[in-house]
């Protein structure tokens, strides 16, 4: 990875670490419904939530390379797009961003 992807990738980590706590508090609550995650896109810029339930959340985690964005906020460099929902993308990180981000997965 070039050191644009790679700064892209380390931001996209800093939005999964948040929303693992988002779902640790909804699971320690027991919420239910839909709830409010950040957009785990690499853009600095970007502060955009998406309404997901545990549920869905859980699908996203269940593998390390998988984030879950914003419609548009895809980037072909270092992911693919493995399911669309009209309001989230899941995509999955391919190559040394997707080696990485395995590697980085807080969860076992």
């Amino acid at each position: 990875m070039n050191r644009q992807e790679e700064r892209y990738v380390r931001n996209e980590w800093l939005f999964r670490e948040v929303n693992e706590r988002i779902a640790e508090v909804n699971e320690k609550f027991d919420v239910e419904g839909a709830t409010e995650f950040l957009c785990e896109c690499g853009q600095q810029t970007c502060f955009e939530t998406l309404l997901l339930t545990r549920a869905q959340y859980e699908a996203v985690r269940g593998q390390g390379k998988r984030f879950v964005v914003v419609p548009g906020h895809e980037d072909g460099r270092v992911e693919r797009v493995v399911h669309r929902e009209p309001d989230f993308l899941v995509v999955e990180k391919i190559g040394e961003a997707g080696e990485e981000s395995e590697e980085q997965d807080p969860r076992p």
